[in-house]
């Protein structure tokens, strides 16, 4: 098996590799991986959604397999990766716990004060910030009751808060007190302290959250988005949070910032002083490397064993995720 890489793998993860007969390439970036030949003959490849597009796997003749080091797969040409039965896998599950916890830290900034406050220390003014509030017993709706929603549901539980998930079917799901479809979305929202979205960006949720939908927000509602801006309408969430028709937002992806990779210092957001700006880091920490590298390690083996349908988070072409 040759496998191809801009993940950085670690030293014995690549001789554990090696001794089961793959032979790796690791490549320091996405531009090193495109312009080499050995992409013609590669079984395998690690890369990211920029480089795995349909001019690049179309040089990719012996390609069986991809793997995105993320979770997110939306700009993957996936009915292509279908035609030629290509296998996807993504990081679903890498990311459980850091996000997690990333959206406790807004949590708890929105309800501390948190962003005033180290405003008054950087002027070194001694107020006391008003609106203070307590995560005890308030309400939070999670949009999505996969791994990083039921971490935060775990993990809020701690914090004596109610747990409410939405998903397609309505199952019950572990750390969740109730969990709703999404033909009862409206009413989902209208009970919610805290809306906070991690769900996978497709055909079926761009948008779901539109005029409709805001109208049955609580005013003292606050929204946090980790996954994908154009879940919500984002013409309709700014003009909430400017006329503080909600209460405010912790957003870690916006719509400018998922096309330029970056958020332009012109955007109306930056003026926004009822919102949290984060860089698109709710993923990160120490131990992502780790997460990844098990999945990856999992799978090289599976893949090398023959044992496909024994690898990790197979993803579905028509669904998406």
């Amino acid at each position: 098996m040759k496998l191809l890489t801009t993940f950085k793998l670690n030293a014995e993860d690549i001789k554990e590799m090696e001794k089961s007969g793959v032979q790796v390439t690791v490549f320091d970036t996405n531009k090193d991986l495109i312009q080499s030949k050995e992409v013609e003959n590669a079984d395998a490849i690690i890369a990211d959604h920029r480089t795995l597009q349909v001019d690049f796997l179309e040089r990719c003749k012996n390609l069986k397999w991809i793997h995105v080091p993320h979770i997110g797969i939306e700009r993957l040409p996936m009915q292509y990766l279908k035609k030629r039965n290509i296998i996807v896998t993504n990081a679903r599950g890498t990311a459980g716990v850091p996000i997690s916890e990333h959206i406790i830290f807004t949590m708890l900034m929105i309800a501390r004060k948190g962003k005033y406050v180290i405003k008054n220390q950087n002027d070194h003014q001694w107020k006391s910030p008003r609106g203070v509030f307590n995560l005890y017993g308030k309400t939070v709706g999670l949009l999505g009751t996969g791994d990083i929603a039921t971490e935060t549901a775990k993990r809020l539980k701690a914090f004596g808060m109610k747990t409410l998930g939405m998903n397609t079917t309505g199952e019950p799901v572990e750390y969740f007190d109730e969990v709703y479809t999404t033909k009862n979305l409206n009413e989902f929202l209208s009970q919610c302290d805290f809306i906070v979205c991690t769900l996978p960006l497709t055909e079926k949720t761009k948008n779901l959250i539109d005029k409709e939908q805001f109208k049955c927000m609580k005013e003292t509602a606050y929204i946090i988005n980790i996954s994908r801006a154009a879940i919500f309408n984002e013409a309709v969430l700014y003009d909430y949070l400017k006329n503080h028709k909600i209460a405010g937002a912790a957003l870690d992806v916006l719509m400018e910032e998922f096309r330029l990779g970056y958020l332009p210092e012109e955007s109306p957001f930056w003026e926004l002083d009822n919102v949290i700006i984060t860089p698109h880091m709710a993923g990160g920490g120490d131990l992502w490397n780790y997460f990844s590298s098990k999945i990856i390690m999992k799978n090289v083996k599976c893949f090398c064993e023959n044992k496909i349908d024994e690898m990790i988070n197979i993803r579905d072409y028509d669904k998406g995720y």
